[in-house]
C-alpha cells in the first residue's frame, strides 16, 4: 500500500505487465484522485529499495548476454522508467552489453505499441525487419509483432498464461536461446 492505496500482486501483473498500462491509468480505472506522479515517486523509491536487496537475473540472462557480446548488436528497450532501467543495469553489472537503450521515457507510447522497439532499432543502425526481441510478456510480443520484428518469447512464472501466438518461436528457457538458433530465425529456417 502507498498513498492510501492498495495494490494486489494479480492487479500488478494484469494492469502492468500483461497490458502495459501505468499509474495514471491505474488510478482513473479506479476513480481514486491521487496524484500519480507522487504515488510513482514512492513506487520509485521502494522499487529501487528492493532491487538492492532483492535483485536476480533470470535464469540463463548472464550467459546468453555474454554469448552475444561481440556478436551481435544488443538492445534494451523497457517500457520502465529510466531509474527502474539503471536501477537494474547498475545492480547486475550489464550495462556494458547494451549499444542502445530506451526506456519508457524516451518514447510516447510504450508496449503493447511498437515505438520502444522501433526507436532501439534506429539507435542500433539496424531495420526492424532484421531484429529479433526476447520478451517476457505478452504486451512485448504485440509490440514486437507491430514492429515487424522476429521474436522468442521466454515466459516467466507471472506471465505463462499470457499469449504468445504471435511469437516466432517460444522457449521454456533463456539457456534455450544460442547463437544457431538466433541465425536460423534471421535466417528464415
Amino acid at each position: 500500500m502507498t498513498e492510501g492505496v492498495a495494490l494486489s500482486e494479480a492487479e500488478y501483473c494484469e494492469h502492468w505487465v500483461r497490458h502495459g498500462k501505468g499509474i495514471a491509468d491505474w488510478l482513473a480505472d479506479r476513480g481514486l484522485g491521487h496524484d500519480p506522479l507522487a504515488v510513482r515517486a514512492v513506487k520509485s523509491r521502494r522499487y529501487l529499495d528492493l532491487l538492492a536487496c532483492e535483485l536476480r537475473p533470470m535464469t540463463g540472462a548472464l550467459e546468453l548476454l555474454e554469448r552475444l557480446h561481440g556478436r551481435k548488436k544488443i538492445g534494451l528497450a523497457s517500457s520502465s522508467y529510466r531509474d527502474a532501467v539503471d536501477g537494474v543495469l547498475s545492480g547486475l553489472a550489464i550495462d556494458r552489453y547494451f549499444q542502445a537503450i530506451v526506456s519508457g521515457l524516451d518514447v510516447v507510447r510504450v508496449k503493447p505499441e511498437p515505438e520502444i522497439f522501433l526507436a532501439t532499432a534506429q539507435q542500433l543502425h539496424s531495420n526492424p525487419s532484421e531484429c529479433l526481441v526476447l520478451e517476457d510478456a505478452e504486451k512485448g510480443v504485440i509490440a514486437a509483432h507491430r514492429a515487424g520484428m522476429y521474436c522468442i518469447a521466454v515466459p516467466n512464472d507471472y506471465t505463462r498464461h499470457h499469449d504468445f501466438s504471435k511469437a516466432t518461436k517460444v522457449c521454456a528457457s533463456l539457456n534455450e536461446i544460442s547463437l544457431s538458433l538466433i541465425d536460423a530465425i534471421a535466417h528464415h529456417v
